[in-house]
């Protein structure tokens, strides 16, 4: 079976309550976890775990450069089938900091995935410090982290983003503040992570925009908005999981999550906040940014929760958003009854559709130039069809691909079928029709995105 390489980002989130006495952190302890990582063969070559911005990263790789063959760097060298460790090192620096001799200790016992990575390797890591002189480095780049943390809350729309949610939810009105805090690396790549520190303290650890750490702070106000959904779905969290907590049991009588979940590996109750988090999201950038095309944001973001396994993003946030126009009362808790209704009289229609004729072992050849596609289900009828064309050499995928944009294909067979003509340099490649950053997609009459991971091998 020919594997395709497809994009996925990570989002992880565990439940919490917000907090809103808001610090923005960039602590030595956790900027060495990341700097680690990015030296180490993986995050080198990883084109998503670890984001490289040129002057910040070549910086890293030249000052880091006499210890480019230390031990510590092959033991911590996951790769991403070690998610968990991979992650894990990185937020359990957060429970460190370094004592007057300059040595890393632990402070408190956090522990965010299950592997205890960073304790493990704790005297490799005090060896590297000591001999990479890590904390002149960090000292040297204080200006440049201020920066990046004072600009951060305006950047992202901080602010705004707490005070639609207190005005949608009284659960912060009516809760003792304790502590909430966004830990933040120019290094992190695909990863947003939520969690409890302690009982008092709570921590986001989001990537951070390309134009943050350039500062191009004036950058147009869709991107901003765009990026705002990073930290705003997590902070969500701290106002959906209360609500969804006290409507647990009409949750588990309401919502089927077998029907709206294809192995998000979320368990349970977590399978609609995730639904309900985003949806929020939409629901906040539709009412704050009418100069925006929210719309195009919110469809790269249901795609982006497809990959996730959550199939069935788009519908349940459009139902949100109608709802909430409806309500009198514009409290987000008095939409969850009426929502969860429409999840039971709607969920029994919810179905993936499949590319039924995809063969992801054998090329396949075409006939006069044309593609037949044949689906497991009514398709809606579209006149633009986007695809990207992956090329392969000697059986591996090559770094070169196309995108396609067949205009006026033949519909047939009561809408399971689709005809166009191809035409290609490439000798053998693979055909995707996920394209998560535009509007056009091939979905069901049931408004269902067809299976990101569809794809045929094709052959001259």
């Amino acid at each position: 079976m020919k594997k395709l390489n497809l994009i996925l980002l990570l989002f992880i989130s565990i439940n919490s309550f917000s907090q809103k006495n808001l610090k923005i952190e960039l602590t030595k302890s956790y900027e060495l976890g990341n700097i680690i990582l990015a030296l180490t063969e993986y995050g080198r070559a990883d084109p998503l775990d670890v984001q490289k911005p040129p002057y910040y990263h070549n910086e890293i790789l030249e000052y880091f450069k006499p210890v480019q063959n230390h031990p510590l760097l092959d033991s911590v060298n996951y790769s991403r089938k070690d998610w968990e460790k991979f992650l894990g090192f990185r937020t359990d620096f957060y429970a460190f900091s370094f004592d007057k001799n300059g040595k890393l200790k632990r402070d408190y016992p956090f522990n965010s995935f299950g592997p205890t990575e960073v304790d493990k390797n704790i005297n490799l890591i005090n060896d590297f410090v000591q001999k990479s002189n890590y904390l002149k480095f960090y000292n040297l780049h204080k200006d440049f982290y201020s920066q990046l943390k004072s600009n951060y809350k305006e950047h992202y729309f901080i602010d705004k983003s707490f005070s639609f949610l207190d005005n949608i939810s009284n659960i912060q009105k009516n809760k003792v503040i304790s502590s909430y805090a966004i830990a933040i690396s120019p290094l992190v790549g695909g990863q947003n992570c939520h969690r409890n520190i302690d009982s008092l303290t709570t921590v986001d650890f989001p990537n951070i925009s390309r134009s943050l750490i350039e500062g191009r702070l004036n950058e147009d106000i869709e991107k901003r908005v765009t990026d705002n959904h990073t930290i705003f779905t997590e902070i969500n969290h701290g106002y959906i999981d209360p609500i969804s907590h006290k409507y647990s049991n009409l949750i588990l009588k309401k919502f089927d999550f077998t029907k709206w979940d294809k192995n998000s590996g979320y368990p349970g109750i977590s399978i609609f906040n995730e639904y309900m988090t985003w949806a929020v999201y939409d629901l906040f950038i539709h009412e704050n940014f009418p100069e925006v095309n929210t719309d195009n944001i919110s469809n790269i973001y249901w795609k982006t929760n497809y990959q996730r396994g959550f199939i069935a993003q788009n519908i349940f946030s459009k139902q949100l958003l109608k709802l909430f126009k409806e309500s009198k009362t514009k409290q987000l808790e008095s939409i969850y009854k009426p929502m969860l209704e429409w999840c039971k009289k709607v969920e029994n229609n919810i179905s993936q559709p499949q590319l039924l004729n995809s063969d992801t072992k054998n090329y396949i050849k075409l006939e006069g130039d044309v593609l037949n596609l044949q689906f497991s289900e009514p398709m809606t009828e579209c006149n633009l069809i986007d695809i990207i064309l992956y090329e392969f050499k000697d059986g591996n995928q090559t770094k070169s691909q196309t995108h396609l944009k067949i205009k006026n294909p033949t519909w047939s067979n009561n809408s399971k079928t689709v005809s166009f003509k191809l035409k290609t340099d490439y000798n053998r490649y693979a055909i995707g029709f996920y394209v998560w950053n535009n509007i056009n997609g091939l979905y069901s009459k049931n408004e269902i995105l067809l299976n990101p991971q569809s794809y045929i091998m094709i052959k001259k």
